[in-house]
């Protein structure tokens, strides 16, 4: 009888330490989002790559490096 007291007493001290933890835990976060920044976020421009002059091309751009391969 007396070990199931004091289960029972251990069990409820830790669900109220676990309720001010979360409460604890819930109110910093709060107070986080105030000061996050966000992301910045991107849209996409249909306008965008616009022709080249003199009917140039955008070519690969591994064609662009230099190496040597042995």
């Amino acid at each position: 009888m007396k070990r199931n007291l004091i289960y029972g007493l251990a069990l409820l001290s830790s669900i109220t330490t676990l309720v001010f933890a979360a409460n604890a835990i819930e109110e910093t976060a709060a107070a986080l989002d105030e000061h996050v920044v966000m992301a910045p976020t991107f849209e996409v421009d249909p306008f965008w790559p616009q022709p080249l002059p003199n009917h140039w091309v955008l070519g690969s751009v591994a064609g662009l490096g230099k190496g040597r391969y042995t």
